[in-house]
């Protein structure tokens, strides 16, 4: 028989496996925050000893934020410090590919006292995913006063650099330009103001353009950190641009640095006695509206053109034929215009086996014109109507039953008018006739000759108008 295993063993070995399982659960709770507390970014901040009037640089040091972008945000609180720069970026540290990135905060010492510096750097922690962390950190920066021997230099602001923007709208290029603005400005301050745009305390921006009453600049003055402290509209109505370019110096002059710009006006020397006053003059003005006659606009005028041309009719007799057209428009005030013609085309003759014989075709018609348009002397009529008139056989050696015929046709035209010179106008027109009637002429029975369905006719001739 087997000996037992005492109980007390059995307890042992599961006591030590729970002991392991918690171990291993803790570590696997308390790894995360490990690894986090390790990636978390950590700034520390280093101030020199300042006093009033000083400009001097806070050194802000990263630690923690890889090499992935960072956004470094100082600021103040209180009247003592300033801080120049709103905001640095990775780029701008001393190394950028430090492992401990070293930041210079430009700051202005102003008054004695103590104010608080804060920094917040934004940064980038990536595993599987990147996200987004942020760190803190606050320092007390205490500014001692001047000493007595600088306390005057100290109650004076210190002399602050500016970046200068300038442009010249189109049609403002006699206006100055930047560089001769910048070199007015620094002539009326007597030292140097301006350098590039990373490195100034203040940014001047400014526009010329050209207006209908003369010229015209825009001016916006503000800090590095974009904060707008002064807007300034100038304008002049000069004809030359050189007033405003000396206003712009003077205004640019005064936002710097108001209390160097201005230049002492010249002492007026008191007279030595008193001018013998005079009589005050009074003048009287008096308002006196005279009437000015405005001629009344002309009335509408009736407009009549009479023409002749000569035409060229296809379809409208057995041949081709010429012939002459006359035409009267007649166009009413406050209606379309109306148009008379009447046309003659001289003999056609047609001809069988049989014999020949001769055809007159004369007519007559009246027209309405609803698309009427008349431009510097050009004029486009378009017009329908219709027409009545007669085709009388007039010769030949060929005896028709029928020696003369009533017709009657629709008429549509497009006319164009030139008016040349004075009265005179010349006329084109192209027409379109559809016969009403189109039986044949018969000789003993027999069929001569059949009208056509339809006919054209082009014109060409000249007129005048009154």
């Amino acid at each position: 028989m087997h000996a037992r295993r005492p109980p007390v063993k059995k307890k042992a070995l599961l006591c030590r496996a729970m002991w392991r399982l918690a171990g291993l659960v803790l570590f696997a709770a308390l790894a995360p925050a490990t690894a986090l507390a390790q990636e978390s970014l950590s700034i520390e901040l280093e101030a020199p000893p300042l006093r009033a009037g000083d400009r001097a640089e806070v050194i802000a040091r990263v630690r923690g934020a890889g090499s992935h972008p960072l956004l470094l945000t100082p600021r103040s609180e209180g009247t003592a410090i300033e801080v120049v720069r709103g905001r640095l970026l990775r780029a701008e540290a001393i190394d950028p590919s430090a492992e401990v990135l070293e930041f210079r905060v430009p700051i202005i010492a102003h008054l004695a006292g103590t104010s608080v510096l804060r920094v917040s750097a934004d940064g980038y922690v990536c595993e599987a995913r990147c996200r987004l962390v942020r760190a803190e950190a606050s320092r007390v920066v205490t500014v001692a006063a001047s000493p007595a021997g600088a306390r005057k230099q100290s109650e004076a602001p210190a002399a602050s650099t500016s970046s200068l923007s300038w442009v010249r709208m189109p049609g403002a290029e006699t206006c100055p330009s930047s560089a001769e603005l910048a070199r007015a400005v620094e002539e009326r301050l007597a030292r140097r103001v301006f350098v590039s745009a990373a490195d100034a305390d203040l940014a001047v921006e400014g526009r010329a353009e050209r207006t209908p009453e003369g010229w015209r600049a825009v001016l916006h003055v503000s800090r590095a950190d974009g904060t707008l402290l002064g807007e300034r509209t100038l304008s002049s109505e000069e004809p030359g641009c050189d007033a405003l370019g000396r206003r712009v110096a003077l205004t640019v002059a005064l936002m710097i640095d108001p209390l160097t710009a201005p230049e002492p006006a010249p002492p007026r020397a008191a007279p030595a006695e008193p001018p013998p006053t005079e009589p005050p003059v009074i003048v009287r003005t008096e308002r006196v509206e005279v009437p000015v006659p405005v001629p009344a606009p002309p009335a509408p005028r009736w407009r009549v053109e009479v023409d002749a041309s000569l035409a060229f009719a296809l379809g409208l007799q057995p041949t081709p034929s010429l012939g002459g057209i006359t035409t009267v428009i007649v166009e009413p005030p406050g209606f379309i215009p109306i148009a008379l013609e009447g046309a003659l085309f001289p003999f056609a003759r047609a001809g069988s086996s049989a014999g020949h014989a001769d055809f007159l075709p004369v007519h007559a018609g009246l027209s309405l014109c609803p698309l009427a348009l008349r431009e510097r002397g050009l004029a486009l009529h378009g017009c329908l109507g219709a027409d009545a008139g007669a085709v009388v056989v007039v010769g030949g050696d060929l005896v028709l039953d029928e020696r003369e015929r009533v017709i009657g046709q629709a008429h549509a035209a497009l006319r164009g008018h030139w008016d040349v010179v004075g009265p005179l106008t010349l006329r084109l027109a192209v027409h379109l006739l559809v016969p009403f009637r189109h039986e044949p002429f018969t000789a003993g029975g027999n069929a001569f000759y059949r009208p056509e369905p339809v006919a054209g006719m082009v014109d060409l001739g000249a007129g005048v108008h009154f």
